[in-house]
């Protein structure tokens, strides 16, 4: 995470799978006082919004993507083909020919008719299409480095959803992401509730960006009533709610968020700007302690600084904190690849060597995988087998 977040939105541009003995945690029910609390007091543009807002649909079938689908594959094929054609189909240039597009958080239908969409969009329209073919295709929320984008006083985090579909006895990840995601990341089913808040959540972050803060409302209400449980969700909310002066109703959100999750760093972050702006320094302060004890225990976040003193040419600082990374997890192959790139910087070719192959100690078996023929780069298709 970051060192200073003058402003955090959670935003996806678009956890580990629950073990034999794990508990699933109990369902998020929502703070209906808060709630009311909140709409009683913004402006009626904004209740008008809320209340006037129709219902975002992102698995709807459209009659044109309803033809599409059944136009691919053979039906006579197994569901591993079926799904694997009815893929190709989307990306492939003569099919839909999907592009990626960061800010492409669309429906099913409306991916399909953009030819293009981010992560979530893509995921939106495949598993739409496998459902209307009676294939089994669901969410997967995937955790890895947060990736920060600023505009103007507000820092986004984004966040990455792919496709699971089990067919065959085979688990298959489909991925549409133009970057690598990092070795270190873990994974958690998401439903199809979830998925809608997040969708939601993207569109509300739009329409700050854009000034909009009527229908900022209306959608970040309605993620919140899709998915109370989700945390970052209220942090959002506290964000809208403090750029418009509602201060106590600010403050109370990002408490929520905190209780849902209290190692959410953005409403921490973003609790922690509030106080300062309102002269709570003692209660500034303890925030600001409590993320720098969280910060100064996460190995990621030593491997976050590692990353920008790099990118900034700063390589003796980043082998410092790389360093600081590893100590506090050593086994993770990502760190010394990083370290070895900063000593090579730095001209030092043995403690290179060292750190790569160290890297390659802790590097994980790779999943037996295959791309699209005609997948490219750019878009960032990967579809894995395991």
């Amino acid at each position: 995470m970051n060192v200073s977040i003058p402003k955090l939105a959670a935003c996806l541009i678009l956890a580990s799978a629950l073990g034999g003995c794990s508990a699933q945690a109990p369902v998020r029910q929502p703070n209906v006082g808060l709630i009311h609390t909140i709409h009683d007091a913004v402006p009626n543009s904004w209740r008008e919004a809320a209340d006037s807002t129709e219902d975002i649909l992102p698995l709807e079938v459209s009659s044109d993507l309803r033809q599409f689908v059944h136009s691919t594959g053979r039906s006579n094929d197994d569901a591993r083909e079926r799904i694997l054609a009815l893929t190709q189909a989307i990306i492939a240039p003569d099919g839909v020919g999907l592009k990626y597009n960061p800010a492409g958080t669309y429906t099913a239908a409306e991916a399909f008719q953009a030819g293009a969409g981010n992560c979530l969009g893509f995921s939106n329209l495949l598993i739409a299409s496998a459902r209307e073919l009676g294939l089994n295709a669901s969410f997967e929320l995937v955790t890895h480095g947060l990736r920060w984008d600023k505009v103007d006083d507000v820092l986004f985090g984004s966040l990455h959803v792919r496709v699971v579909s089990f067919a065959g006895g085979r688990r298959m990840v489909f991925d549409f992401y133009p970057l690598p995601i990092e070795s270190w990341y873990s994974t958690k089913p998401l439903s199809d509730d979830e998925a809608l808040a997040h969708h939601l959540n993207n569109l509300a972050v739009r329409s700050m960006q854009d000034g909009d803060g009527a229908s900022a409302y209306a959608l970040i209400s309605k993620a919140i009533e899709t998915s109370p449980g989700i945390a970052f969700l209220w942090s959002n909310l506290g964000i809208l709610l403090s750029r418009n002066e509602f201060d106590a109703l600010a403050e109370s959100a990002f408490k929520e968020a905190l209780l849902i999750s209290p190692e959410t760093l953005s409403a921490m972050s973003n609790l922690q700007r509030l106080y300062f702006r309102q002269d709570r320094h003692a209660e500034a302060t303890e925030i600001m302690h409590q993320l720098e004890d969280y910060r100064a225990s996460n190995p990621y976040y030593h491997f976050w600084l590692g990353q920008k003193a790099y990118e900034l040419g700063e390589f003796r600082s980043a082998v410092g904190h790389i360093k600081g990374a590893i100590r506090r997890k050593e086994n993770e192959p990502e760190f010394y690849i990083l370290l070895s790139k900063s000593y090579n910087a730095l001209g030092m070719q043995k403690a290179a060597l060292r750190a790569s192959r160290k890297a390659e100690t802790f590097t994980k078996p790779k999943a037996n995988s295959y791309s699209i023929r005609s997948s490219q780069l750019e878009i960032g298709t990967d579809i894995t087998r395991k």
